[in-house]
């Protein structure tokens, strides 16, 4: 069975690194898009599908930073790298293309 995931690995810390950055840059996006959005609920000229399509950019741009914090609260609890549904270690090449998975392969 495959051993948890050291979060002082030079590998993880990398990808820990790579989440922070990726938060980060989520945040911004996030908050440029609220921004907009509320622009447009002011403007009588924007039509009601470019406030929905607008809004819809905005859930899935919090989605994404919800899901960065998450990841990052378990590395700092030490948790990164383990299914928070069954326990087992998230293997390194799914922690690699999703640094922000909190479940193994079998559990998402």
């Amino acid at each position: 069975m495959d051993q948890p995931m050291e979060t002082t690995s030079i590998g993880t810390r990398t990808l820990i690194a790579d989440l922070r950055a990726d938060a980060a840059t989520a945040a911004d996006k996030l908050a440029r898009l609220t921004a907009e959005y509320e622009g447009m609920l002011s403007d009588q000229d924007t039509i009601q599908e470019d406030r929905d399509a607008t809004a819809q950019l905005v859930a899935e741009a919090r989605a994404v930073c919800e899901r960065a914090e998450t990841a990052l609260a378990l590395a700092e609890a030490g948790r990164y790298g383990r299914c928070q549904r069954c326990g087992s270690p998230i293997p390194k090449e799914r922690l690699a293309a999703l640094p922000d998975a909190t479940t193994c392969v079998s559990c998402a």
